[in-house]
């Protein structure tokens, strides 16, 4: 691939997103590339100037802001000849880390620059839920209840939100998941319908991060392989505090006798009698009954 008509989005209400640190790629950028810069006005702004460029025969779309702005950017290029290249601006950033990617916006934008420079793309395997796309993740059930809760109280600072994010995951565990009974049902590729409390697909490891610490959700996940799959059958509340630490370092969990795992699946079908809270790469869905995770292999390009 030729990279030469490059577009900066740039997300200016991202959490680590500064306007000294966006000069500086703004310039280092225009000396190789013929760029343009485009700012996010409000949700659903990225997947539409992402679409405009993909029109116009841009090369290279690079998005500075967080997973949820990235994802909506990978709905616009998936399955066309635009290539995605992600910059660290947000508080978790997970598909930079799994890229191996700096966590400095800057050193990220030096790497980017030298890959594209030497026409360096690979394609990349995405899941996708119900026709939308995601890179990292898609839960149902208390991810989701708690990216819910997160997005209706919207922290503005980097110390708020991982505040805002430790309380809302705390009670959706405690108090509005433990000690329930399962009332879903998740069917893994030609496998057996089994009960589920929550369920987690996975394309990374960790899952998450939580103040840079990873959550391994999904130990076994790689962006190179199909979708991780953990479903919890039921949480009692004294196991929390034990499945946390487990979660922060040896994932051992995933062995729980209350937890089911699969590793490079292809397809996930979640179904329940009442609506439940779905959410990828940190965006809330709208509630449903039915869920199908599919993996789109090499949808899409990317420069990292």
């Amino acid at each position: 691939m030729r990279f030469r008509d490059v577009l900066l989005i740039v997300n200016p209400v991202a959490r680590t997103v500064a306007r000294p640190t966006l000069a500086v790629i703004e310039k280092a950028l225009s000396a190789d590339f013929r760029l343009e810069v485009a700012e996010t006005k409000q949700r659903g702004h990225a997947s539409e100037l992402a679409q405009q460029a993909v029109d116009g025969g841009v090369d290279l779309v690079l998005v500075f802001s967080g997973d949820g702005t990235i994802n909506e950017v990978v709905n616009a290029l998936a399955g066309t000849e635009t290539a995605l290249g992600p910059l660290p601006g947000g508080a978790t950033n997970i598909l930079v880390r799994a890229l191996g990617l700096p966590l400095d916006p800057v050193e990220a934008t030096g790497v980017l620059i030298g890959k594209a420079l030497d026409d360096e793309a690979f394609q990349l395997h995405l899941g996708r839920a119900d026709g939308r796309y995601f890179a990292v993740n898609c839960g149902a059930g208390v991810d989701a209840a708690a990216m819910r809760r997160l997005d209706e109280r919207f922290p503005r600072t980097k110390a708020s939100f991982d505040r805002a994010a430790f309380r809302a995951v705390a009670r959706e565990l405690l108090i509005g998941y433990a000690g329930r009974r399962p009332d879903l049902l998740v069917r893994v590729d030609e496998g057996e319908p089994v009960p589920s409390l929550s369920v987690m697909v996975g394309r990374t490891d960790p899952y998450t991060y939580y103040k840079g610490r990873g959550l391994r959700m999904t130990p076994e996940a790689s962006l190179e392989e199909g979708l991780d799959v953990l479903s919890v059958r039921k949480l009692a509340r004294r196991s929390v505090p034990r499945i946390a630490w487990q979660v922060f370092g040896s994932a051992r969990h995933v062995h729980g006798r209350d937890i089911d795992y699969w590793h490079d699946a292809s397809r996930v079908v979640v179904t329940a009698e009442s609506p439940f809270p779905v959410q990828v790469d940190g965006d809330v869905l709208p509630e449903r009954t039915s869920l199908e995770v599919t993996l789109a292999r090499d949808a899409l390009w990317v420069v990292a």
